[in-house]
């Protein structure tokens, strides 16, 4: 709601005041002057549902992938949830610490054989090379602003088979050892297609 509104110290940060896109509000929010270093964490259960299947401007051409959102359907009373892990720097440290430990692998097929079994990480080299992946993988592989759909600090997430573990599509800076000094800040940043690769 406060990504809406606005806040009282950051008048400037509503969304509801510059709402007017002109096309798909998903590549509006992308765009640097309105998105102002903001990022999405995505939960593990699904917990909205798009209607774009039965109204909207897809035109059905992603119905099979919408059709396949499950939504969680236990009330949970979040007021009473301790929620600090997902403090930016916090959340910063624990997720970098997820992917960097994952299983590095070279092609597609070494990911789809152990996500069974591990956490699997695959690094695109350009924004080229992750739309061929996405291809792959059959998630959106769409870009806007230097930001590339459901990224977080340019890592994409894909639930790849039934298991419970991730395969992380990554930028070249990810590597095992410490996160660089502008992880969990980049956002923030003037990111560029030329710079999103980049640490």
């Amino acid at each position: 709601r406060r990504v809406w509104d606005g806040v009282d110290s950051h008048p400037n940060t509503t969304l509801k005041r510059n709402w007017a896109p002109n096309g798909y509000w998903d590549d509006w929010i992308r765009e640097p002057n309105i998105r102002l270093g903001r990022q999405v964490l995505r939960p593990e259960v699904s917990r909205t549902f798009h209607f774009g299947n039965i109204h909207g401007v897809s035109q059905n051409d992603i119905e099979h992938n919408l059709n396949q959102i499950l939504l969680d359907r236990v009330g949970v009373q979040w007021e009473k949830e301790d929620l600090s892990y997902l403090k930016p720097e916090w959340f910063a440290e624990s997720y970098w610490r997820r992917v960097s430990n994952a299983k590095l692998v070279s092609t597609e097929a070494y990911a789809k054989f152990y996500i069974a079994h591990s956490d699997v990480r695959l690094v695109y080299n350009s924004l080229s090379h992750f739309e061929t992946l996405a291809f792959n993988f059959d998630i959106m592989a769409d870009e806007k602003a230097g930001i590339v759909r459901t990224g977080y600090e340019g890592i994409v997430e894909v639930r790849y088979g039934k298991g419970e573990f991730i395969l992380f599509l990554t930028p070249p800076y990810v590597s095992e050892g410490s996160p660089p000094s502008t992880f969990g800040k980049k956002a923030w940043t003037n990111v560029e297609k030329t710079t999103l690769l980049q640490s």
